[in-house]
């Protein structure tokens, strides 16, 4: 969708006094809209109507534009100021982001996942952090190309590459690359709101991944997906499904043993919040239900087994979702995988046993290290050449000869329950306007 998108003018300047947020923007008549917004709701704005001093605690904010607030009022019937103060705090602060992101932070290859201040358990019911508390919820933000080698919106403006924020539900909204100083950090403009992220089956739903959901209903597991804290669910597309005869058939079986619906469904999920800067080229994960899945990264996309992840980090409220060309085949593990082109898959599911299951969620290395046996009591897997027609060629050997070799670059750590990336705290910056006179509130 085509937005217009403002242009942030800073002149620079030898000094640069402190100013809060409201200050720093006052000056810009597109951002009016947002400074009422403010002053509307002082108590739960405090800290960006007032100066802040700079300090270790820096912040990034997304400041919609005008547009932004008029687009909102046509899709909502309604003005943002018209919602309840609960409402615009939980808004505001998934505006905001932690640490204050520099151009070339947000433009970091392969993307960046971001913390901002939402932490209301009705939107960031992520996984409960060791020492307690709460993770707050996240937005992806990227340019061109994700993770996944899939194509997102590519502008030049004044010579700068636009940046895409995504939200809940895969929304996305357009980021300027100039940012804005203020006393508690920096600032971008965009050109919409980001969208408060829902459940697993309502992201799944507003991405076009119905027969995933169906699956769930049919084998009664909705609500317990959407009520397990720290799933990233990654999800065969519509045509993958239908091209899998006995699972899409109502009449298939349901919950007999690894071939069974319930089984592949579980086999999809992975415990913890992995977006695409978790995955790393040779890392071995485990599914819910034990099974090793080996992640392959070539010319910017993401193979999971034999499957490619072809739509990226659509956040939400319990974790992720992440959408595949195809249902995984089963990775062999009778022998030892030293790299993705020493992987087979198999997906003749009629000897293969149920997983030996697994302790804990820790990803073991591809390359080194004790890797679980899916197929420890020796029954010997028979490869498949049927199987669902791909948009993408398979890196592992035995789906096709091609074998992965490029180490495509990532921000991810090698744990299940993945961290997000270490925050970059310095500051670049930028020369603004001298405010002259104070603003009156």
């Amino acid at each position: 969708m085509w937005y217009s998108v403002f242009f942030l003018p800073l002149i620079a300047i030898v000094t640069v006094h402190a100013q809060s947020l409201l200050n720093a923007t006052a000056r810009y008549s597109q951002l009016s809209d947002f400074n009422q917004l403010l002053l509307s709701f002082p108590d739960i704005a405090a800290n960006l109507l007032t100066n802040i001093s700079t300090g270790p605690e820096q912040q990034t904010i997304l400041v919609p534009s005008n547009d932004a607030f008029n687009t909102f009022r046509q899709q909502n019937n309604g003005n943002i100021g018209s919602l309840s103060s609960s409402d615009v705090a939980n808004i505001l602060n998934y505006h905001t982001l932690q640490g204050a992101l520099s151009s070339s932070d947000i433009q970091r290859p392969g993307g960046l996942i971001s913390n901002t201040a939402l932490t209301n358990s009705t939107y960031a019911n992520r996984e409960v952090p060791a020492n307690g508390g709460r993770l707050s919820q996240v937005v992806f933000i990227s340019t061109s190309d994700t993770a996944a080698g899939t194509k997102i919106k590519a502008r030049q403006i004044n010579a700068l590459s636009s940046v895409d924020v995504e939200s809940g539900e895969g929304n996305q909204i357009t980021l300027e690359q100039t940012p804005g100083n203020w006393s508690g950090g920096l600032f971008y403009v965009v050109n919409g709101f980001l969208t408060l992220p829902v459940n697993q089956t309502d992201t799944m739903t507003a991405q076009n991944l119905t027969s995933f959901v169906l699956g769930l209903n049919r084998t009664n597991v909705t609500e317990g997906t959407n009520a397990a804290k720290g799933l990233t669910c990654v999800c065969p597309n519509n045509e993958a499904f239908a091209a899998m005869d006995d699972l899409a058939n109502t009449n298939g079986n349901v919950t007999d043993g690894p071939a069974s619906l319930l089984a592949t469904l579980t086999r999809h999920g992975l415990t913890g919040s992995y977006y695409t800067t978790n995955f790393t080229d040779g890392d071995l994960i485990h599914s819910q239900n034990g099974y090793p899945i080996l992640v392959t990264r070539r010319n910017g996309s993401i193979f999971l087994n034999d499957a490619q992840i072809v739509g990226t980090n659509f956040i939400a409220n319990t974790g992720c979702v992440h959408a595949l060309d195809r249902i995984m085949g089963f990775l062999n593990t009778t022998t030892n995988i030293t790299t993705p082109a020493n992987a087979r898959i198999y997906r003749d599911t009629s000897n293969i046993p149920s997983p030996t299951p697994v302790s804990t969620s820790t990803t073991a290395s591809a390359s080194g290290g004790a890797i679980p046996t899916s197929d420890a009591t020796g029954n010997q897997l028979l490869p498949s050449t049927t199987g669902p027609a791909a948009s993408g060629t398979s890196p592992v050997a035995g789906v096709t000869n091609g074998a992965a070799s490029d180490q495509a670059s990532s921000t991810g750590t090698t744990s299940a329950a993945a961290s997000l990336p270490e925050w970059y705290t310095g500051i670049m910056v930028l020369a603004a306007a001298f405010l002259t006179g104070v603003f009156v509130m």
